[in-house]
């Protein structure tokens, strides 16, 4: 077991968040390096990683970010897993309803429930799915023992600095958890992004597995690792599901209660939520900001404007796709399956003027897994002294 493993096994062992603060803050039981090492699993910046620990502030506050970045996520992904085990539902094939489009054009959420009859086995859907034990969330999906997420989930506190630089995420090191409830130290090793955010798919090998983790209510250990495979082909109209993290309360989406007043819709499971929806089609950055442009007007679309977006050709930048699966901010990443449980892509974002949810497309997750590579390199940009490739052609 490695150093790292065996500090977060320590960590998650106290019973409570205020035993867990009591023994980051004494340095008889976390040593200085011990409290930077964990942090470093964080998206906490480097000014607070490296900080002089002699000063009792600095430890008792980096201690606090320690506790809110690892502690707490690990605590709520394990209280939800323990009571109500989110595997059951999708079993039982209950999910959210797709977003609806309204007449005005906008796909907006519902927080109403179905049996969807149509789901596929759980084992190489479902279980493949993991989410990052981090305050900022985020979902990844598992692919020949290795996780795919969008590069951004992959995030540090740094990478703010400067938005016209993609930040350098190679060496990172975060921890996923399963369904049922194992935890993995990971550790990226390929990043495909672009500052316009049309690429953003990041690839993490699995180091090993964080000791005394299991929900052993779930299963018996050792698991072997389940894997998802990428969908062949899929057409627009195909039906789709996601599985992702949604933390229980959509802030987007209300509705009027009896009293009048505007409520948040909260979702359940607030962790490894199932939504189902459609495959909307590919796009382009291009063809995509263009929709945007004509939708911030407030009127329907000339018919100029509609061949201008006919004859922008998503063939050959349509890395981008579109689906109507609801999501929220812990989705980054989130795979979306279609009815035979291929994945036809990753949940990246969505747009802001009509709603509708836009992913990474299956091309872009072959290359990251290192099946179709380009043959040439993107330009370098420079952060610090190190530099990150924008496409980096290592081999997997």
């Amino acid at each position: 077991m490695t150093k790292t493993a065996s500090l977060l096994a320590k960590l998650f062992a106290y019973p409570s968040q205020s035993t867990a603060l009591s023994a980051l803050q004494s340095d008889t039981h976390f040593k200085p390096g011990d409290r930077k090492t964990l942090s470093k699993l964080t998206a906490i910046s480097s000014s607070w990683t490296n900080c002089d620990q002699a000063l009792v502030e600095n430890k008792n506050d980096l201690s606090k970010m320690i506790l809110d970045e690892l502690y707490a996520p690990y605590k709520f992904y394990k209280g939800n897993l323990d009571a109500h085990p989110p595997r059951v539902k999708f079993v039982d094939k209950i999910c959210t309803k797709p977003l609806k489009k309204s007449k005005a054009g906008f796909w907006a959420a519902t927080d109403e429930t179905s049996t969807t009859s149509w789901l596929p086995s759980p084992t190489q859907t479902f279980d493949t799915v993991v989410h990052f034990l981090q305050s900022g969330s985020g979902t990844g999906v598992t692919i020949s023992c290795k996780i795919v997420t969008c590069a951004h989930v992959v995030d540090s506190e740094d990478d703010d600095d400067d938005d016209d630089i993609v930040p350098d995420r190679i060496g990172r090191k975060r921890v996923v958890i399963y369904g049922d409830g194992r935890m993995f130290l990971t550790e990226c090793e390929r990043v495909i992004e672009n500052i316009d955010g049309s690429q953003d798919v990041a690839r993490l090998k699995i180091i090993e597995e964080i000791p005394g983790t299991s929900t052993t209510t779930l299963h018996t250990p050792p698991q072997p690792i389940a894997s998802a495979t990428l969908s062949e082909t899929t057409q627009p109209g195909t039906r789709t599901f996601c599985v992702g993290n949604p933390s229980s309360i959509d802030l987007e989406c209300t509705q009027t209660s009896r009293s009048g007043k505007d409520r948040s819709i909260e979702f359940q499971p607030p962790i490894f939520h199932t939504s189902v929806g459609e495959y909307l089609g590919r796009t382009s950055k291009e063809i995509h900001d263009l929709r945007n442009e004509i939708s911030s007007r407030g009127r329907s679309p000339t018919r100029g404007e509609k061949n201008r977006v006919i004859d922008e050709d998503p063939g050959e930048n349509g890395v981008m796709i579109e689906h109507s699966c609801w999501t929220y901010w812990g989705h980054s990443g989130a795979p979306i399956f279609d009815e035979n449980g291929g994945v036809v892509g990753l949940h990246s974002a969505w747009c802001d003027l009509n709603g509708v949810r836009r992913g990474v497309g299956v091309e872009l997750l072959r290359e990251v897994m290192g099946d179709t590579p380009k043959k040439k390199a993107t330009k370098k940009r420079k952060r610090g002294t190190k530099q990150q490739e924008v496409i980096d052609l290592t081999s997997p």
